[in-house]
């Protein structure tokens, strides 16, 4: 037991791997199922993708890049419109913080007014 800890102890690096080693092993067992559709996935693609280009080869990078672009976009509309949902929610928060003491003033106020 004491060669094992002293070796461990004279080589951290052999630890730090054994760890990396163990976690990568968990999440394989843990993500094998999304691996496997992730591959199926990836050879459909890949099958389409040959399939258009032995139908056409000239186009084919004129499609590629015209979805690339399409993508890129897409991604950008969907950015830019999660971006304003956080704005308008940040807002909101922010307002809704402050209806409390604006509705203790309103109240207050006509109290104030009765006496007077």
């Amino acid at each position: 037991m004491d060669t094992i800890v002293n070796y461990i102890s004279a080589h951290p690096a052999v630890i730090t791997l054994a760890v990396i080693f163990v976690v990568i092993l968990l999440l394989y067992f843990i993500l094998k199922q999304f691996i496997k559709i992730l591959m199926v996935a990836l050879v459909i693609i890949m099958a389409v993708g040959g399939y258009y280009y032995l139908k056409e080869p000239g186009k084919t990078s004129e499609r590629i890049k015209q979805s690339i672009q399409t993508f890129q976009s897409g991604t950008n509309d969907i950015t830019d419109k999660f971006k304003n949902f956080y704005r308008d929610t940040k807002d909101l928060f922010s307002k809704a913080k402050q209806v409390p003491g604006d509705i203790n003033k309103l109240l207050t106020d006509p109290n104030e007014k009765k006496g007077k």
